[in-house]
């Protein structure tokens, strides 16, 4: 499958990570009251890191690994059993330590129920291998996969959970739902994948490499996680969820933009064997233009009208995290460019020790800001430190691309969408706001319009063309 086919599927993946949460969303926090959803928020953060403790950076490694054994079934079959067998270990070892961590903080056991939904979430993500389809490139069925799970799990959330006390439910059918794309990936991998060979089985050689991934992954996940902790620890589940509201729309269009540019991991590592280097900085180019496309529109409306955006997706409940919302809503714009140079430049290359670097010192802006602007600020400071951490971040990732490829963008398209987007802007100021939806639908509508129209008569920009016309080449 080429890259434009897996851009396509991995599009259409990632839109779905849109849509489906801009339904179950809205309806959880008008549903679940902001102190039950803060709890939920609370315990996922813990979660979250479990997750990432026991992968200990294989997502990326078996990306990376797989496509350098690509046509070696027996190699790619070993290498799955490897890792797999090191991620469930670490685990149930992480399970058991946070039922622990529950029995000795008062915060965490008050929600020992959430605690022990998580564990079968921590256990099940280690049989999701993801990373051995999208190392195959296999995204048609990631694609074809998820999006049923997701329509299943968006159903059973809007049937089940009824009440303001049902976030026990609601967790379950997120663990659940990992716990089915779990048990169909790893039954299709032995199923059709797997070739059973006589090599010797050994998970040292991959200790290594894993640790600096690891590295990076923690180190991330400290202004991308730890915050919710720190805030729940020293705040209330109130604050949380004034924070988190904000912050899981920003996700999941910052998911959306890290998840477009993971099917050039495989195709870059393969170019940089080759020594094609100004094919590299083409495909770079071209994952700029994707970022740009994505983020800043959203950007934008979240600053100008983000009353209307929160009364949308959460009602008048959470009116407060007006502000939160502008200074997050930048932050998918910041990821989106850090992702290209550093997951699908550096990394694949063999260069993640300036992305391990550059999240250090992310981590330290991050744990200084988050102590210094709470305990004042409380959820603000810890937008604050959001923002300002994944600019550090950028800053140093951008700085090291620049001293092994020159990096191009396009200021064509650029200039294209912001036009349409102040032009969109304009127009929303001077709108009726009785139906919010109907407000949205219509600059959505008006923003497409505008930016066809602009690309038709003026801009003709060839990056735009060659997707409208889906030409044959990458």
């Amino acid at each position: 499958m080429g890259i434009r086919k897996n851009m396509i599927s991995n599009l259409l993946l990632t839109s779905s990570a849109v849509v489906f949460p801009l339904i179950t969303f809205p309806y959880l926090t008008n549903v679940l009251s902001s102190q039950n959803l803060g709890n939920v928020f609370f315990i996922d953060a813990f979660t979250q890191y479990f997750v990432i403790f026991s992968a200990i950076g294989i997502p990326f490694y078996g990306v990376r690994e797989i496509a350098k054994l690509k046509g070696k079934n027996s190699e790619q079959s070993q290498l799955v059993l490897e890792l797999v067998t090191l991620q469930l270990s670490l685990a149930v070892f992480f399970s058991i330590s946070f039922i622990g961590l529950a029995l000795l903080i008062p915060k965490i056991y008050s929600n020992i129920s959430l605690v022990i939904i998580s564990c079968i979430t921590i256990i099940s993500s280690s049989f999701l291998i993801e990373w051995y389809y999208q190392g195959i490139e296999n995204y048609g069925y990631i694609t074809k996969r998820s999006l049923i799970i997701k329509a299943i799990s968006v159903l059973a959330i809007i049937f089940l959970v009824k009440k303001s006390d049902d976030q026990l439910i609601y967790y379950s059918v997120t663990a659940l739902m990992i716990f089915l794309n779990a048990v169909l990936n790893f039954t299709k991998f032995i199923l059709k994948h797997y070739k059973k060979d006589t090599m010797t089985f050994t998970i040292k050689k991959h200790i290594r490499p894993l640790m600096v991934l690891f590295s990076i992954n923690v180190s991330v996940s400290v202004y991308t996680i730890l915050d919710t902790i720190i805030l729940g620890l020293l705040t209330d589940p109130v604050s949380v969820s004034y924070y988190n509201v904000p912050l899981k729309l920003v996700k999941i269009f910052w998911v959306v933009v890290s998840g477009a540019g993971v099917v050039l991991i495989p195709r870059i590592s393969n170019l940089f064997i080759n020594n094609q280097t100004s094919e590299i900085a083409s495909i770079m180019t071209k994952s700029f233009s994707i970022v740009f496309l994505l983020t800043i529109p959203f950007c934008i409306f979240c600053f100008f009208f983000p009353t209307e955006i929160l009364m949308l997706i959460s009602g008048e409940k959470y009116i407060n995290a007006i502000n939160s919302l502008r200074l997050l809503s930048t932050v998918p714009l910041v990821i989106g460019c850090c992702n290209v140079l550093g997951t699908q430049y550096l990394m694949p290359i063999g260069k993640e020790k300036h992305i391990l670097y550059a999240t250090i010192v992310g981590l330290i802006v991050s744990l200084l800001l988050n102590f210094l602007l709470i305990p004042h600020y409380t959820f603000l400071g810890s937008s604050i430190a959001c923002l300002a951490s994944e600019m550090v971040v950028f800053l140093y990732i951008l700085n090291s691309a620049r001293k092994t490829i020159k990096i191009k963008l396009d200021f064509n398209l650029i200039f294209q969408i912001l036009t349409c987007t102040v032009l969109t802007t304009s127009l929303g100021f001077y709108m009726p706001h009785k139906s919010l939806l109907f407000f949205f639908l219509i600059l959505g509508f008006t923003y497409l319009v505008l930016f066809a129209l602009t690309h038709y008569f003026f801009f003709k920009n060839a990056f735009i063309y060659s997707i409208i016309k889906f030409k044959k080449g990458n």
